[in-house]
């Protein structure tokens, strides 16, 4: 195979893509990437990546700023500290990036989890909800459920990405749903939860929606959507909260945790009881990891 040069401006272009879930880079760049995780040991792409990182830093103002308030203000590290852990938390979402496309060109992971009865020993529909911390993705590449999954994921990958995704999800049971301007999404998660197959989607981003609940969280309140808990009370299906965290060059940890029955007289009270639920799971993950927090705006505005 002929050898592929990837520069660290062209990784930083592409790891600033990526995260952002614009456009997750150019297609010939993701080809590039999968060509070259085949043939150079990963700590040698997380190294060149790693020099594009003050870069990223200096140019992306946006993403600096709310990094460091998060250790600053939510995790409350000093002045220095802080500013030490933004570089921290930016190298590690490029090493998540970078694994995304060395699992795509067949790399192997392995996965930690002491408690995959959370997810088997369940019986007829629920949700599982994910988050903006570690790497809920590569996860799903290593789990294999006990009954059919639909995942839902942003429509706005290359063709690359999307195929990668859509196999490797299909090695664990998985298919993907992405979400549609015309809300059609909706109906193929209802009618997943209707045959009694299990829904994922992510619980820490509103999207834009007004619909949200203003939760305490690390110290603040911050606005969460309430549609996943409002699907889960309407269907009267458990939830389950799952994170994927790295642990190691090649490593992740899932962690499951079963959210419990919501609590109120009214359908409101009830989604926001278990997005209460929720967030005190998510909290813990953050703390335990905060360098692996992937929310680069201000979350708590």
């Amino acid at each position: 195979m002929n050898s592929v040069i990837l520069s660290p401006s062209t990784l930083l272009e592409y790891q600033h893509n990526a995260w952002q879930g614009a456009t997750d880079g150019t297609p010939w760049m993701q080809r590039t990437l999968i060509r070259l995780v085949k043939v150079l040991p990963l700590w040698l792409m997380y190294g060149v990546m790693a020099l594009a990182i003050p870069f990223y830093v200096l140019f992306d103002v946006g993403g600096r700023r709310a990094s460091y308030r998060f250790f600053r203000k939510r995790i409350g590290y000093g002045p220095l500290r802080s500013a030490l852990h933004v570089f921290k938390n930016m190298y590690n979402m490029g090493k998540v990036v970078i694994d995304r496309f060395a699992a795509y060109a067949g790399m192997r992971f392995t996965m930690e989890c002491n408690n995959l009865n959370v997810l088997h020993d369940k019986e007829g529909a629920f949700l599982t909800l994910s988050s903006h911390v570690g790497n809920y993705e590569m996860a799903g590449y290593m789990l294999r459920t006990p009954k059919p999954m639909k995942v839902l994921v942003y429509a706005g990958e290359t063709a690359t990405v999307m195929q990668n995704r859509g196999r490797l999800f299909g090695n664990g049971n998985i298919t993907m749903v992405p979400v549609m301007p015309d809300l059609s999404h909706l109906f193929t998660l209802n009618a997943a939860l209707s045959e009694g197959e299990i829904a994922s989607l992510p619980a820490d981003r509103s999207f834009g929606s007004r619909k949200t609940f203003r939760l305490p969280f690390l110290g603040a309140d911050a606005s969460f959507p309430a549609g996943p808990f409002t699907l889960a009370v309407q269907r009267e299906v458990p939830a389950v909260a799952i994170f994927g965290v790295k642990t190691g060059r090649k490593k992740y940890r899932v962690i499951l945790e079963d959210l419990p029955l919501p609590q109120g007289s009214t359908p409101q009270e009830k989604a926001r009881s278990l997005a209460v639920s929720y967030v005190e799971s998510l909290e813990r993950v953050v703390r335990e990891v905060p360098d692996q927090w992937y929310n680069f705006f201000d979350f708590w505005k």
